[in-house]
């Protein structure tokens, strides 16, 4: 489904038909699934120079990152079938709710999933921030 985006009358307001928002999220949400499955499997290799003890325990955590992703895959899936029974009939604003992402890359993504390069969109991908490493 291509995302449906207008400019609102009488403004520069971004807004998009719900059923691309949710297309525009459950293709994000595939996206982190996908990095938990690398995750998963950075994890595997570490665990081979571990002794047993440990790979008990990193077990444990790679289940874990193993369920996150099979739950943003399944949310992905949820919000791809809504978005198609919605459809692009009803419209909501978008560039606040861009505005809001602390992730200048995510932001970004959105914004051009939700209607490409408007002045709206540019503005919020850019004030979004940056990842945040410890």
């Amino acid at each position: 489904m291509g995302a449906s985006v207008a400019a609102v009358a009488g403004g520069d307001r971004l807004e998009a038909g719900v059923g691309s928002i949710l297309g525009a999220l459950a293709g994000e949400m595939d996206l982190a699934g996908e990095t938990c499955l690398k995750l998963d499997a950075l994890v595997g290799e570490i665990m081979a120079a571990l002794p047993p003890a440990q790979r008990a325990q990193m077990t444990e955590g790679m289940h874990l990152v193993d369920l996150l992703s099979q739950q943003l895959h399944g949310l992905s899936a949820f919000a791809r079938r809504m978005g198609g029974v919605v459809g692009d009939e009803v419209r909501a604003p978008v560039d606040d709710a861009i505005a809001g992402l602390t992730l200048g890359a995510l932001a970004a993504r959105m914004a051009q999933a939700l209607g490409g390069e408007t002045a709206t969109a540019v503005e919020a991908a850019d004030d979004a921030g940056d990842l945040d490493l410890f």
